[in-house]
């Protein structure tokens, strides 16, 4: 083996570059995810794989850069698990409820759960992958509050957007807000499938019915 890739005869060398990347993002989310930051080094990292430092640091100038692509890879994947399906705008709050439910499943995956608590543990040093998360998942919040302002069925006014962008953000911590913040501190927040499933129905609920009273009291005046 050979900085960790296998090279046959026959294979084309970008193949085995592609899945050389996708061992070093793997192997760097796990070493980050076990140890945290500060806990990881590339060397370690380098040796799981079974290739140089160098051959991590020609992708990834630093430490640093390689927590930025593990990063990007969490957000690649809540994008695609939040795309929505052909035909699911049929029913605006359908489509709302599905995202929020696959929302919080991602949020409860350990890797997701530990990217976070980094982020927070040195906000400072991470501010710019911090920005570069919330840039990355602002198209899911847009599609949600359009899905939103589609069920409220407001006038398109900037005041009636910056509400429905409020209601959007409450709406949504409304459902994942308690279970991060528990998986954060270290406690389960759902001993159960059941459980989980119970907490998603009884937010919803309250969720759906603050939605009919906005509904029925109007635009903000």
């Amino acid at each position: 083996m050979a900085d960790g890739v296998t090279h046959t005869g026959g294979r084309p060398s970008h193949e085995a570059a592609e899945e050389l990347d996708r061992t070093v993002i793997a192997t760097a989310t796990t070493a980050f995810m076990r140890a945290g930051y500060a806990g990881t080094s590339v060397e370690h990292i380098a040796k799981v794989i079974g290739c140089s430092k160098a051959t991590i640091y020609r992708r990834y100038p630093s430490k640093k850069e390689l927590f930025r692509a593990v990063v990007h890879e969490r957000c690649r994947e809540l994008v695609g698990i939040l795309q929505v399906e052909p035909g699911s705008m049929a029913n605006p709050m359908d489509a709302i409820k599905d995202m929020l439910r696959r929302f919080l499943d991602f949020l409860l995956v350990p890797e997701t759960v530990e990217t976070y608590r980094i982020l927070i543990m040195d906000c400072q040093q991470f501010a710019s992958i911090t920005e570069d998360l919330d840039r990355a998942i602002e198209p899911l919040h847009e599609r949600m509050k359009m899905l939103l302002a589609k069920v409220l069925g407001w006038p398109d006014t900037p005041e009636n957007r910056a509400e429905v962008a409020v209601l959007e953000m409450s709406l949504r911590g409304l459902v994942t807000g308690w279970p991060l913040h528990q998986m954060l501190s270290g406690r389960k927040p759902f001993a159960t499938d059941a459980a989980k499933r119970h907490f998603f129905e009884a937010s919803w609920n309250v969720l759906e019915s603050a939605v009919r009273v906005r509904i029925a009291s109007g635009p903000p005046k």
